[in-house]
Parts: structure tokens; C-alpha cells; sequence
């Protein structure tokens, strides 16, 4: 349940400053697309077929030099124009910038990608986050910028140039709140929270109802600790296991690993640190956790929409 901090790619590293605005078709005199950056490495490179399942064929005259980052929709989309603010699903394909070989892709891993178009991307990769506003959906972008110098003892990465294709975008989902007591006792009894049988080692198994999830935190103490109080400072050990709400499939688990796990609250998930904090050791609770206090940008191996949490509290690392 710890924070991962998720790039688009390892190479988006360095910052350098872009200008963006649409480029134009040295033939028809037509715009083409937005572009930042050194995008005159992209005059060759040429998008065709794919879909949202499969990634596209790039071709492009090799070796491409890349003098710096860089940026351009190189096909139009047919949606509606992304706005700054909202999040992207996308799917990538990288590709060696000298020889053009693939070296992977993303559309084999299932679960789209997804980047916030905000104020961070703006700071971190101003190219990027230029071309994206104002592109629609469905678009192409190429993207590259020049690989970061090895250390030593380390082997050089190849120059890359990425395609990316932008499948959706949306707001993001509002901030939670963390649901009073009595409307979690109303949901409760209403028979719209998930509830937990246990074999006879202990380990959970849930039942998830059929209504949807509230879009708040929803904390259940379902046995009361008698140890001492937990803060957000604080660095904990305990038994879990989690599940999506949307399909009930179990993502996580220390009782499968047969061993409780150590983890600080503030280093976890936001759900996990608002809805443990103030619980007692020994306690065991129930986190019904609304996906922007989960993973609101989730990557691969992550999982997606509201979770749901079945944790025993065993004990409260002693302060330093």
C-alpha cells in the first residue's frame, strides 16, 4: 500500500522550457497539430493504423537527431479538445530512435495509463503538457527528449521516441470527505456496505453489494482495540486485504504473504492514512476508499476506482 511515484517514462527527467502552438504543413499550408520543443525531429515520422488494443506502426528516417525535448501531434484526434485540468487515459509505444526498433509498449498490459494535464505537468514537462492542452482525443503525439548521461557503472540508455495515444479525457473525481459515523451506520443499515466472512485461520473474505459506492471515505471499526492511539506520524504494522469494489477481485493481501506488514501512515495511500489515524491498536476496521484517496492516476500493477480494506492493527512501532 505505499505511495508509488509513477513517470510517464524514465526519460522524462531534465526540464526545459517549450513554446507550444500548432505547426504547419510545409506542402498544403494546413495546420497540422500542436508542437513544442525541437519538433523538427518529427518531419519524417510518419503514424498509421492501431487502435485503443493495439499500438500503431511507426516509421520514421533514422537515426533521428535529438537536440532536445520535443513534442507534436502527429494524428489528429476526432474527440473533443483536452482542457488543462483534466487527466488522460493513454497507451504508448517507445521506440528506438536510432535503428526504429520497438522496445515496448503498453497496450499489451491491459489497463490504460493515465497522466494528469495540471499545474505539475506544467512545471515538470512544459512540452508535453503544451501539446496535450487543446489536442483532441484520439490524437497521436510523438514525444522524445535526449537521454540523460549514464553514471558511472551504469549502461546508456538508447535515445527514444514515444508515440502516445490519447484514448479519453476527464475531470477528475472531486475530493472525498471522510463520512460521518452515522451516515456509515445509515449505509450500514441500509445493507449497502461490504461485509466479511473469515476462514479458520482468520483470513478475509468479502461480500460486496450491489449499489454503488459512496464517493466518501467510509470508515467501519468493526472490533475496537484497546492499545494506544494511532497519529498520521505514525509508522504501524498490520494485516490487510484489499479488493476492488467494482468487481470484487482481491489485489493485495499480508495474510497471503502469511506475514503482517510494516508501513508508515504517512507514506501510504490517502485513504489508509485518514482512515487509520485515530484508530486504536488492536483495532479492526473496514476502508471503503473512494479512488481519489486511492489511486487517482493508477499505473500498471495498480488498481483501479473505489477499494475496499479489511486491516487488523497489531502494533505501533516505538518513537526514536
Amino acid at each position: 500500500m505505499r505511495k508509488v511515484l509513477a513517470f510517464l517514462l524514465p526519460l522524462l527527467l531534465l526540464l526545459l522550457t517549450g513554446c507550444g502552438g500548432p505547426t504547419t504543413d510545409n506542402l498544403t499550408g494546413e495546420e497540422t497539430g500542436n508542437s513544442a520543443g525541437a519538433a523538427e525531429v518529427f518531419d519524417t515520422v510518419e503514424v498509421s493504423g492501431g487502435s485503443d488494443e493495439e499500438p500503431p506502426t511507426v516509421e520514421f528516417e533514422s537515426p533521428l537527431e535529438i537536440t532536445g525535448v520535443a513534442a507534436k501531434t502527429v494524428m489528429e484526434g476526432e474527440g473533443d479538445a483536452i482542457e488543462s485540468g483534466q487527466r488522460i487515459r493513454y497507451q504508448l509505444v517507445a521506440l528506438n530512435a536510432t535503428d526504429g526498433e520497438v522496445l515496448g509498449d503498453t497496450y499489451a498490459q491491459g489497463e490504460p495509463q493515465v497522466l494528469p494535464v495540471d499545474d505539475t505537468l506544467k512545471e515538470q514537462d512544459a512540452e508535453l503538457y503544451d501539446v496535450l492542452v487543446g489536442t483532441k482525443v484520439g490524437a497521436q503525439i510523438a514525444y522524445t527528449r535526449p537521454s540523460p548521461e549514464p553514471t558511472e557503472g551504469q549502461t546508456a540508455l538508447p535515445e527514444q521516441l514515444i508515440v502516445l495515444k490519447v484514448l479519453s479525457a476527464e475531470q477528475p473525481p472531486p475530493e472525498p470527505e471522510v463520512l460521518s459515523p452515522e451516515d456509515v451506520q445509515k449505509l450500514d443499515d441500509e445493507g449497502q456496505l461490504p461485509t466479511f466472512e473469515f476462514d479458520d485461520a482468520g483470513v478475509p473474505a468479502v461480500t460486496i453489494p450491489e449499489n454503488e459506492p459512496s464517493d466518501n471515505l467510509v470508515i467501519k471499526v468493526l472490533e475496537e482495540g484497546d492499545g494506544e492511539v494511532l497519529t498520521d506520524a505514525d509508522t504501524i504494522t498490520a494485516n490487510y486485504s484489499g479488493w476492488t469494489y467494482s468487481d470484487g477481485e482481491k489485489f493485495d493481501s499480508s495474510f497471503d504473504r502469511g506475514e503482517a506488514a510494516e508501513f508508515p501512515l504517512n507514506g501510504v495511500i490517502t485513504g489508509w492514512t485518514k482512515g487509520l489515524a485515530g484508530q486504536k491498536v488492536g483495532s479492526k476496521v473496514m476502508l471503503v476508499i473512494p479512488e481519489p484517496w486511492a489511486y487517482p492516476n493508477a499505473q500498471q500493477g495498480q488498481p483501479s476506482g473505489t477499494l475496499v480494506f479489511y486491516v487488523e492493527i497489531v502494533s505501533k512501532a516505538a518513537a526514536e
